[in-house]
Parts: structure tokens; sequence; C-alpha cells
């Protein structure tokens, strides 16, 4: 890969609550998801060869960076930012759902800009890792992936004329993108769920989802102030679940 930066689709990802844990399964567990099904799609990317983007996954902690790409060669006018943000966002679903399913919940961002990476070199760096990081850390909040509020209306927007709108080969895959209360736009990861796909598993999902927020509220923290953050946040993933 030439050394310079790529445009390219950042999404950041952290597994809440791991500090707590000190089991070897439930973190071999965590790190096996991340690594798992992006391999498994970026094994069925090879397979297509129509597939013009690529992606990529840094895992380290309970942490993951994972990255899309389109592949060398790939013509200007082929290159869509908000197609590859949408397809990023359809493809991290089934991740954090595979996580709901293991009971670990996640916060994150999506993000677009410039990058550099080589997964030969383990060299991850750029101002989009920062933005991906920096939106997790500090906007994100509860157990919720947020688009980039820079980028989040246009890619709702684009998606609901894709996917959602009137056309002649109209194709409507679900609402992947949804608007919470204080305006952020962030990942439907029940997207499948809501559409009645699987339904007897989805309902189990939700079930197992719903008695951890009940028996993580109920656990008494050192401080008032941590009390009120893991209330805030299971009451958030309660709503939702419930929605």
């Amino acid at each position: 890969m030439e050394h310079k930066f790529r445009k390219v689709v950042v999404i950041f990802i952290d597994i809440l609550g791991s500090q707590s844990r000190d089991n070897f399964e439930e973190w071999y567990n965590v790190m096996s998801i991340f690594s798992k099904m992006v391999e498994r799609e970026k094994a069925l990317d090879e397979t297509h060869t129509r597939v013009i983007y690529k992606r990529e996954i840094h895992v380290f902690s309970d942490c993951a960076y994972i990255i899309y790409d389109y592949k060398d060669g790939i013509e200007e006018s082929r290159k869509n930012m908000y197609e590859l943000m949408g397809i990023a966002c359809y493809n991290t679903e089934k991740v954090l759902y595979e996580f709901l399913k293991n009971e670990f919940i996640a916060r994150g961002a999506i993000t677009y800009g410039e990058m550099f990476y080589d997964t030969e070199k383990n060299i991850w760096f750029g101002p989009a890792m920062n933005r991906a990081y920096f939106l997790e850390s500090k906007k994100a909040s509860v157990p919720r992936v947020i688009i980039d509020p820079e980028y989040a209306e246009e890619l709702y927007a684009f998606n609901e004329k894709k996917y959602r709108g009137d056309s002649i080969l109209k194709m409507d895959n679900g609402e992947i993108l949804l608007r919470d209360i204080d305006g952020s736009i962030y990942l439907n990861y029940l997207n499948t769920v809501k559409q009645g796909i699987n339904r007897v598993e989805s309902e189990w999902v939700i079930e197992k989802a719903l008695e951890l927020c009940n028996r993580e509220r109920a656990i008494k923290r050192d401080s008032e102030e941590l009390q009120q953050s893991i209330q805030k946040k299971y009451d958030w993933l309660e709503r939702y679940l419930l929605q």
C-alpha cells in the first residue's frame, strides 16, 4: 500500500463493563466475536468479485477499529462515501447483535475521513481514527453506535432514498439508522430483528438482554455517580429493546 492517507469509513467499538471482567473465557469470547465476524465477512467479500470494497479490523483489549475502504484500482466514479458508510452500517449490525446474544453491550461511533493503515505491519493512525474515538468516548454516552454528526443527516437521507424510497426496484431493508431523543442518529442493531427475521431466536436474545439490564441495575456500585451512570446506560438499553 502506498504510504499516504486514504479516505475510509472508520468504526470504533468499545465493549462496556469490561473493567469488572476477570474471567478468561469472557475476555476470549469478546475477542473472538470481533475477529470471527469480520474475518467471515471478508471471506465472503473475496468470493464475490463484484464487491468493490474491503474491510480490515484492529482489535485491542476490549475495543476494535473496523475499516471500510475501496479496493485498489476502483474507478473514482464508482466510489460513494455514503454508499460505503451504509454498507458498513448493515454489516456492523451483525457484529453488535452477536455481542448482544452473548450479553455484551457496546458503544461506538462511525465516521469517514483520512487514515493510514498497514495490516501487515500493524500500523494504524490518522484523523478519522481520532475522530471515531472522540465520538465514542465523549458523545455516544449510552450503549449505541452513533453516526458522526458531520455526515449523519446526509447518510440518513441517502439510506432512506436507496432502501426505503419509491422506485421501480424498491427495497426495504428496515431502519438501519434511528434518531434518538437527543437528535443523534445511531445504528439500529436490532434492525433485522424488528423485521421479524428469525423471530424465536430474537425474542430469546431480547429477553436475555432485558434480564441483563435488571441484573446490572441491581448491583450496588462504590459511588452514587457510578450507580447513576450504570442506571442511565441500562435504562436506555431497556427502552431501545422494547421500542
